[in-house]
């Protein structure tokens, strides 16, 4: 008898094949994208984009330039325009945006480079993106390597500076052996790995921030969108199924011949549908907001409008997949599947600044990170309109697409 429940249950099993993808491909695919995001994330692959502007121009600064740039991490952005047409402001738009991850400046209007000394501008500005701290984490390392194996004259200068002013004067004739040294060893080409230093760049380094300061956690305000359209996926898909209640149970044909056809059932669904997504979005940034400080009443109409469509098209591409599906349990299944899918590849499980840029390319293609970069374009880069726009369009887009071919669909099968 328990070989036969046994043989029952095994053969029950095979002849689902969406139970089948559910038990023995969704876990190893999951597996996989996370393996390729965590591998990366912790420094085995992982590429940074950096836009490097030597606006100096001096043998020290094009000599830490080639050191910087000699790291494989690091691949250079944005340098075919030339110095002159690029500004600060252009480097703090592209990291804004996330053309790049980390700018790093060099500038004419500070000290000398290779003075590590407390006083006068920093001569080297990095600006990051607080939402991409390991980036700018990694690159500040990088940089600190390259200086001191590019310019080895700034901590020997350093510390003749300290003698000569805090313990023994030098005369003139010291000073200018002095100066001579620090010329050679300037010129000379001193291998990275021979360079071992302790030393700290922050005296000749400052950071700027890309982003206006807010007081929010910036992977509160991530993950309120994040949550939001995976959740919103989720809830439509559920119902959505609906449909395919109704058709087994014969309900949606005595439907159809009511005045408008399907045309009209699967509209009064879609309708719900985005209206109880909406409500979802509301409850789930009303939370961040009295819980954590999300800025939404600053926001409220940006908000309002971008959840919308996300509603939209969280709402339409449910109930075109499920219009598209035989039986209930397929459409159960596999939706999940693909939800979980999306979600992973998507950023709704994992920020999308710890991904491998290839990931990050594919996300393009899910309604997840169309709706999480809008949301971070409104609460946490503060775009205008102009900017969350494309999104809009893109997921009301999608989402009026997907009633489309639901309609489709529904009129084929009853």
């Amino acid at each position: 008898m328990r070989l036969a429940i046994f043989r029952a249950m095994a053969l029950t099993l095979i002849r689902d094949r969406a139970g089948l993808a559910m038990a023995f491909i969704l876990p190893p695919l999951v597996f996989l994208i996370f393996a390729v995001i965590f591998s990366a994330a912790s420094g085995g692959d992982l590429d940074i984009r950096v836009a490097v502007i030597d606006e100096l121009k001096s043998p020290q600064s094009e000599r830490l330039v080639d050191r910087l740039l000699a790291d494989r991490r690091l691949i250079r952005i944005g340098l075919e325009a030339g110095v002159d047409s690029v500004s600060t402001d252009d480097v703090v738009g592209w990291v804004r945006s996330g053309a790049v991850d980390v700018g790093i400046m060099i500038r004419k209007d500070a000290r000398p480079l290779d003075d590590i000394s407390q006083s006068g501008a920093a001569p080297i500005a990095i600006i990051v993106d607080p939402a991409r701290s390991i980036a700018s984490s990694i690159v500040e390392g990088v940089l600190q390597e390259a200086f001191f194996s590019a310019i080895p004259e700034a901590a020997i200068r350093s510390v003749a500076d300290q003698i000569d002013k805090r313990i023994a004067p030098f005369s003139p004739e010291q000073r200018a052996r002095v100066a001579r040294g620090l010329t050679a060893m300037g010129r000379a080409r001193v291998p990275p790995e021979t360079n071992d230093t302790q030393l700290s760049i922050d005296r000749v380094l400052e950071t700027r921030n890309a982003v206006s300061a807010r007081n929010t956690p910036i992977a509160v305000t991530y993950y309120a969108g994040a949550v939001t359209i995976m959740f919103l996926l989720f809830s439509s898909l559920t119902g959505a199924l609906s449909l395919l209640e109704e058709r087994e149970s014969g309900l949606l044909d005595r439907l159809v011949t009511s005045p408008g056809g399907p045309g009209i059932i699967v509209d009064g669904k879609f309708l719900f549908l985005v209206l109880q997504g909406l409500v979802q979005a509301t409850i789930i940034f009303v939370v961040a907001w009295l819980g954590f400080g999300v800025a939404l009443p600053a926001h409220m109409a940006v908000w309002l409008a971008t959840s919308f469509a996300t509603a939209i098209a969280a709402s339409g591409l449910a109930l075109a997949f499920v219009s598209m599906c035989r039986t209930r349990q397929q459409a159960h299944t596999l939706g999940q599947m693909g939800i979980v899918v999306l979600a992973a590849v998507g950023g709704s499980m994992v920020p999308r600044y710890l991904m491998p840029q290839g990931i990050q390319d594919v996300g393009w293609a899910t309604p997840t990170t169309w709706a999480i970069e809008a949301y971070a374009a409104i609460f946490h880069r503060g775009e205008p309109v102009a900017v969350v726009l494309p999104f809009w369009m893109v997921l009301f887009g999608s989402g009026i697409a997907g009633l489309i071919v639901a309609r489709i669909f529904v009129r084929r099968t009853v």
